[in-house]
């Protein structure tokens, strides 16, 4: 079975086609992302629910473009509104939480077992949730929010929420779960789920390589670091978040020791 989705109207260079709200289950469905407090997005959601109160509410994490619709999709229907504890500049206030959960954690709906897996790297409350039993795909289904975008090789790791390590960590421990099938927040589904966690782990070793790099060759400045890795080909409102991503590469090579070989002072430059 595949789930339904509601696509947000809310496209741009961050979140690609927009914020897609999953639906699994139909008597008692769970909504995934409800994403932006847009009065379009939330119409089209009621409508898809068809006055089915849904089993819960489920966020992934709490940036802007995944929680806050969350607030009145539970005030009108009363579903209870569930998401991990941690979030460091959350969308939605915590008392709009009705239950804090975290690894481990099930969810039942009439189309299967929605679990919850901890996936920090993206944000550091950030979960996934694996589909099986009854409705789900073969194999299984992960919804993986934010940790791996529909197309592409990257998703965003910005210091200060984002944390390389435990991205790279979370990566391994999906590809554990051997899921048949992962759906992304922004873009389509990945099919093959283990190649797309290979051209993910590929990337990141390829960008800590650049900085490795950059950084011997003297680059000792945020707007040189972002130029000599990401050139003229950058679009400029991902220009904030490159040098975030480049932060999170400099904090991951301080955690490895490796900062005093390269230049312990960089290491501050993009924060």
């Amino acid at each position: 079975m595949e789930p339904r989705f509601v696509l947000a109207p809310n496209p741009s260079p961050m979140t690609h086609e927009g914020t897609r709200s999953y639906i699994v289950g139909r008597e008692r469905p769970v909504v995934i992302d409800p994403g932006p407090a847009l009065e379009a997005h939330h119409a089209a959601l009621m409508q898809a629910l068809g006055g089915v109160r849904p089993a819960a509410i489920l966020i992934t994490h709490a940036h802007p473009d995944h929680a806050p619709g969350s607030l009145r999709l539970a005030n009108e229907t009363g579903a209870p509104v569930l998401m991990a504890p941690g979030a460091l500049a959350p969308s939605i206030a915590p008392e709009a939480v009705t239950r804090w959960i975290g690894e481990g954690e099930r969810i039942e709906t009439d189309a299967g077992v929605l679990r919850a897996i901890a996936t920090p790297g993206h944000a550091p409350e950030h979960l996934a949730f694996h589909w099986t039993e009854d409705g789900a795909p073969t194999g299984g289904a992960l919804f993986v929010g934010d940790l791996l975008m529909g197309e592409g090789d990257t998703a965003l790791v910005a210091a200060p929420e984002g944390d390389l390590a435990r991205y790279l960590r979370s990566l391994e421990a999906v590809a554990a779960l051997e899921a048949s099938v992962f759906y992304p927040t922004h873009g389509p589904p990945l099919t093959d789920p283990l190649g797309a966690l290979e051209r993910y782990r590929a990337h990141r070793e390829e960008r800590i390589e650049q900085v490795r790099a950059s950084l011997a060759a003297g680059d000792a400045s945020a707007a040189e670091l972002v130029d000599t890795i990401y050139g003229d080909a950058l679009h400029p409102a991902l220009h904030e978040a490159a040098a975030g991503s480049l932060a999170a590469v400099l904090a991951y090579l301080a955690q490895r020791g490796e900062a005093a070989r390269l230049g312990a002072d960089r290491f501050t430059l993009l924060r």
